[in-house]
């Protein structure tokens, strides 16, 4: 049997034979399912009760991504696992949870149920040295914690004075830390926590124009003509956007599609999270931010702007159509997080009248500083409510500058 340490805790992988230790296991199920941890959610109960019935039942074949997809969740049998990969995000979170439950409440427990990184077969591990006693034989275990009653009351005696001073220690740390380092860290998950939260893959849908000539733009092309030139199938600032874009998915393990906004249709981008990146190049940029307060605009003079619906007057937030791209000095952006009633579920707008702008609301939305600057202008519980931001970001050598925060609103 392998022997390791858990919640400091000697433990040993074991596998119950006898009716006595399946009631063992079954009771420490029922006692993590009726935690706060899992009372709250019925996909994540579900899948650790019938991986725990699977593996008791020697049922370790049924312990597969499309078994569980539509034994658990309900998917159809030829479902998509790479495309709902509802399977591998609700194991993720019952590991997560496992765990949270057994740093809090792990000392009370004999038994241990584990989920393993990797494979959706569960482990059942003994805590020693109580637990390395047959479960079946009460009159051995009832020896066992008689012979060490009266070293637990020396040590609980120690440990409540170590515990007092271990706690004013972490309390301490613990609020230096989040003041210091971590801010932005929360800050970023409450912008994305309703994307991450989607069972389903993220679509980003990046704004392109398709090639149709082969020589580059003279230096002479005004900013419109080049923002929308068919030399560029994909801009390299659209590009930067998108790499913020993926390495936030990426860290947080969330998977992700990418399409370009031409061959991206409503059925798409139903009942999925998106996020939307670039604005004039995107048709579902310009399409679902049109209701919201700040949105995207062209006057008939040309002017492509950034327009506030609260307040129609000029805001200034805008960049002329005429001007040669290369003199271009400063560009705006959308940073918006909403809960559309077309596609039913989470978006995410990274957009910039020009693509200087889309590529500072690509730093923007990756950054903890940016977002930690953020979060503090903004009122309380504002990540469980739609947001818009506008920033601006000073562009020097053609190269996008920092973004700055402008304004901000939600509801």
């Amino acid at each position: 049997m392998a022997l390791a340490l858990e919640n400091g805790h000697a433990t040993t992988q074991w596998m119950p034979t006898t009716a006595e230790e399946r009631k063992v296991v079954l009771q420490e199920l029922e006692a993590i399912l009726s935690s706060y941890h899992f009372r709250g959610s019925k996909r994540y109960p579900a899948l650790l009760e019938y991986v725990v019935d699977a593996a008791l039942d020697n049922r370790l074949g049924d312990l597969k991504e499309r078994t569980l997809g539509v034994e658990v969740f309900g998917r159809d049998p030829g479902y998509d696992t790479n495309a709902d990969p509802v399977v591998r995000v609700s194991a993720g979170e019952v590991r997560k949870r496992i765990a949270q439950y057994y740093h809090e409440h792990g000392h009370a427990s004999r038994v241990q149920i584990d989920l393993p990184l990797g494979s959706y077969a569960p482990e059942f591990l003994l805590r020693a040295p109580d637990a390395i006693l047959p479960i079946a034989d009460p009159e051995r275990l009832k020896f066992s914690e008689k012979a060490t009653r009266s070293r637990r009351s020396l040590m609980r005696d120690i440990l409540f004075v170590l515990a007092g001073v271990l706690l004013a220690g972490c309390g301490i740390a613990g609020y230096l830390y989040l003041e210091s380092s971590s801010s932005g860290e929360v800050a970023m998950l409450k912008l994305w926590n309703p994307l991450f939260k989607s069972p389903r893959a993220v679509l980003i849908v990046l704004g392109t124009t398709h090639p149709s000539d082969t020589q580059p733009p003279p230096q002479t092309t005004t900013f419109a003509e080049h923002l929308n030139n068919p030399y560029h199938h994909l801009s390299v600032w659209v590009a930067l956007a998108l790499t913020h874009v993926t390495t936030v998915l990426e860290q947080h393990r969330k998977a992700y599609d990418v399409k370009e906004s031409q061959e991206t249709t409503l059925e798409d981008i139903r009942s999925r999270p998106i996020v939307l990146v670039g604005a004039l190049n995107n048709n579902w940029t310009l399409r679902l931010t049109a209701p919201l307060r700040f949105h995207f605009s062209v006057t008939a003079n040309g002017m492509q702007n950034i327009v506030d619906a609260a307040n129609p007057g000029p805001t200034g937030w805008t960049v002329p159509s005429a001007q040669p791209y290369p003199s271009v000095t400063t560009d705006y952006a959308l940073v918006a997080r909403f809960h559309d009633p077309t596609t039913e579920c989470p978006v995410i707008v990274i957009a910039g009248i020009g693509p200087y702008g889309t590529e500072a609301a690509g730093e923007f939305v990756q950054s903890p500083q940016h977002l930690a600057e953020l979060s503090a202008k903004l009122p309380r519980g504002w990540e469980n409510k739609n947001l818009e931001v506008v920033i601006k970001t000073n562009v020097i050598g053609a190269k996008a500058g920092p973004p700055v925060l402008v304004t901000t609103y939600t509801w």
